[in-house]
């Protein structure tokens, strides 16, 4: 009877060792390791009974400095346990040559972004007296060697509104004409050749905002400015 219980106990014994050697042996499945931690990665891999080999950094834009970007064993492939899966890591964004955008329309520059494989950040609207509307005023980084590729822009919402009551323009001599449209914000177009403003559109009077053309026939007239 002890004999037979000896037995059973060796029996079930042996049975455990084969259990656990072929579970030692049994594939697993590779995890997804990029844009990990070391640290959290080697835990996700001793979980399966499986190692972590560092074997070098590289430059990654997209991600942050100390996290992986490659792994040797790509995700779902079976591997067997005990066995090593080998990783780089980002050692951030390299420096890269950042172009100046200053002064040009915000479309055209998120074309040329794209082109060259860089990113639109935070872009900031502000109104300026100088920066045509749509059109960049500023830019972090600054041009010049910058690291990352993502820029940040202040761009021009144009004019503040504000709003006025059409000056007369007629029997004024050109030159007055401009400088007063130039202190007021217009855009004067001139019709006609001439040094003497004979007819203008819209009225004196009517209300007009800043930034608004202002069209005036010319001659060459000598009428008194009042």
């Amino acid at each position: 009877m002890f004999r037979k219980f000896l037995y059973i106990i060796g029996v079930i014994a042996v049975a455990l060792i084969i259990y656990k050697a072929l579970g030692l042996y049994r594939p697993v499945y590779a995890p997804e390791l990029v844009g990990k931690e070391i640290k959290e990665a080697e835990r996700i891999l001793r979980d399966k009974k499986l190692s972590l080999i560092v074997e070098g950094e590289d430059f990654a834009p997209d991600i942050p400095e100390g996290r992986i970007i490659r792994q040797d064993v790509k995700p779902g492939e079976k591997i067997k346990r005990g066995s090593a899966i080998k990783v780089s890591v980002s050692s951030g964004a390299g420096a890269v040559s950042m172009p100046s955008f200053e002064g040009q329309i915000l479309d055209e520059v998120k074309l040329t972004l794209i082109n060259l494989g860089m990113k639109i950040g935070k872009i900031t609207w502000v109104h300026s007296e100088t920066v045509g509307a749509g059109r960049v005023i500023a830019q972090r980084p600054l041009p010049g060697n910058a690291i990352g590729n993502e820029v940040n822009f202040l761009v021009s919402k144009g004019w503040y509104n504000v709003s006025y009551s059409c000056p007369s323009f007629v029997n004024m001599p050109l030159e007055d004409a401009r400088e007063l449209a130039d202190l007021l914000g217009l855009k004067l177009i001139e019709q006609e050749d001439g040094n003497r403003v004979t007819l203008q559109k819209p009225a004196a009077g009517t209300a007009i905002n800043k930034g608004d053309p202002v069209e005036v026939t010319l001659s060459r007239g000598w009428g008194l400015w009042f």
